[in-house]
């Protein structure tokens, strides 16, 4: 649940970032379910390819 997590954690940065205009396009006024919606399916494939890499790596590891 980690990796997973830390997924969510770094969709939920970039959103701030937005709003704030650190980073990316600025979301506009109101739209921030449309940046959600834009962003959700990022952070799912981010954590399913995270979690696909640490079990490689932990399968791989020698006992």
């Amino acid at each position: 649940m980690i990796l997973p997590g830390a997924a969510v954690a770094a969709g939920l940065l970039w959103l701030w970032g937005r709003t704030d205009g650190r980073w990316g396009t600025p979301v506009p006024q109101g739209h921030m379910s449309d940046a959600i919606g834009d962003t959700w399916p990022w952070v799912v494939r981010g954590a399913a390819v995270a979690s696909a890499l640490y079990l490689v790596w932990r399968s791989q590891r020698k006992r």
